[in-house]
């Protein structure tokens, strides 16, 4: 596939998603789930809880919207990459969390009678269906577009470092286990290779004469008629 291919040959992947990805395998193998998790919520301090506190939204669902509505005046081709993805990944994630792992513990509930966790003051936690990571898969989905489109290479690493910090706070958090951010990275960036894939192969936009325009060059047009 086209578009997976040249996500596996990004440098940014490469340099930082990469190293990330097996710096969690490795955790994960040697510790096991519980204690790794213990080993990466004991280092933190007040500037990273309000970081995270915050990084954490550029998972949200909304951030899609965003997305969506800036690169409409880009390019609706690259709107639509987004907008493919969004709609995977809402399908994706409910079918994963609502039905086939609902009733998995977070790290809260995994660890309810121990009280040992740090958790950042103003979070809303969660307690159930912790796999996989929504907001992971949601940043990775939006961001591993972003990396597909734009042809400046400090932009791409920008927005490989922008996923990978979102979906470790979702870990630092406490919201989620390494597992669970380790599979929505990847589950975001196929998303991404996929949705990018299935918009340039549907034959009623191959044949569309605005696919390639943004919003402004279709009202202008409009004007001028």
């Amino acid at each position: 596939m086209k578009y997976l291919n040249q996500l596996i040959r990004e440098k940014s992947v490469l340099f930082l998603m990469v190293p990330f990805l097996s710096g969690i395998l490795f955790l994960m193998l040697r510790y096991g789930k519980g204690p790794s998790h213990m080993l990466v919520n004991q280092w933190h301090s007040p500037m990273a809880d309000t970081f995270f506190k915050y990084i954490t939204h550029l998972g949200d669902g909304a951030v899609f919207a965003v997305v969506i509505v800036i690169l409409a005046f880009v390019k609706f081709r690259w709107a639509l990459y987004e907008l493919l993805a969004a709609l995977m990944t809402l399908i994706f994630v409910f079918i994963t969390k609502q039905l086939i792992f609902n009733g998995m513990p977070r790290p809260t509930k995994y660890f309810e009678n121990e009280e040992v966790l740090h958790l950042v003051e103003g979070v809303k936690m969660h307690a159930w269906n912790s796999f996989p990571s929504g907001h992971t898969i949601t940043a990775f989905a939006i961001f591993m577009i972003l990396v597909l489109i734009t042809k400046k290479n400090y932009l791409k690493f920008l927005f490989v470092m922008i996923a990978l910090l979102a979906g470790y706070s979702r870990v630092y958090l406490s919201q989620h286990f390494l597992g669970d951010i380790f599979s929505g990275a990847i589950i975001g960036s196929l998303i991404a290779a996929f949705s990018c894939s299935i918009v340039d192969n549907i034959s009623v936009f191959k044949k569309a004469p605005w696919i390639d325009k943004n919003l402004l060059q279709l009202v202008g047009r409009k004007h001028e008629q």
